[in-house]
């Protein structure tokens, strides 16, 4: 079981499940920021207004929680506009050799999740669109992202927007000087140390005390992020390929449950009772008179 959370926490940093992506995200509160970064925030948010049509192909590597070594890789679909949907797929592997997958996909129907993992082996379920209202709600009122339905910042802004802002905010970023390139192409690479007086914040994630991270000028996407202790990296983040406004049949945005039978999500026990005790916090925690959306 704990090795079935960590799996989740470390794919929260990636965004597995996409869930608010149906609309161009909106411009998160400013932080406080240098100059520069205000304008490559901008002109990332820009970019990303602009398209309906994002295929980010992802990877990531680190080290977890009781030093356990897990690195993913996967693909990320997000279509915009009368129609819009989210797909995800990733694989992920432990360094002892243990791994699985996760696949999921959100449209107007609602969510299917198909995951292969070491603690439960593999499941094949749906969430239905009422479930996935009440989901994100509950992932607004917690500031949480790691259930399906709850919002996916990768998903929302597939450039890197509200990742790069987020980060501003936990580490002094500045732009750092005679780097002006990543493997031959041209862009910015921003560094800095952790904010003081920040705690833990209870992700699960380790701390970093200094991060940096590249955004290219082609695209303005952030294309790489490390997050780092001392000299150790402890967390990557890399972009392989990112296509803008390139062709999502509609077959990509279907899950093969892999010979499975497709069932409700309250069927399956150990979720079921993992997504109603979110949505009681969630109850427990909201403003008087707030309720979520299946109540209303």
């Amino acid at each position: 079981m704990k090795r079935t959370i960590v799996v989740f926490v470390a794919l929260g940093l990636w965004g597995t499940v996409g869930a608010a992506a149906q609309q161009p995200a909106a411009p998160a509160p400013a932080a406080p920021q240098a100059g520069p970064i205000d304008g490559i925030v901008a002109a990332m948010q820009a970019a990303e207004q602009r398209a309906s049509r994002f295929t980010v192909e992802l990877t990531t590597a680190g080290q977890l929680p009781g030093d356990l070594a897990l690195s993913t890789r996967g693909v990320l679909h997000v279509l915009r506009g009368a129609q819009p949907a989210v797909h995800t797929a990733v694989e992920f592997s432990f360094a002892d050799g243990l791994g699985g997958r996760v696949e999921s996909a959100q449209t107007a129907a609602g969510i299917v999740l198909y995951e292969e993992n070491p603690a439960f082996g593999e499941l094949y379920l749906r969430f239905a669109p009422e479930l996935v209202a009440d989901l994100e709600w509950a992932g607004s009122v917690l500031g949480r992202s790691d259930l399906p339905g709850m919002a996916d910042r990768r998903a929302m802004a597939p450039l890197g927007s509200t990742m790069l802002v987020e980060l501003q905010r936990e580490f002094a970023l500045g732009v750092v000087d005679g780097r002006r390139d990543r493997a031959g192409e041209p862009g910015t690479w921003l560094a800095g140390p952790r904010r003081g007086g920040l705690d833990d914040d209870g992700s699960g994630q380790p701390m970093a005390d200094r991060v940096e991270v590249f955004v290219r000028d082609r695209d303005h996407a952030l294309v790489e992020a490390n997050w780092l202790q001392g000299e150790r990296r402890v967390q990557q983040i890399v972009v392989q390929r990112l296509e803008v406004d390139g062709d999502l049949p509609p077959a990509l945005f279907t899950v093969d449950g892999r010979g499975q039978r497709l069932r409700d999500v309250q069927q399956h026990q150990p979720m079921w009772d993992q997504i109603q005790q979110v949505l009681q916090k969630a109850e427990a925690k909201a403003p008087e008179g707030a309720v979520r959306p299946s109540r209303r």
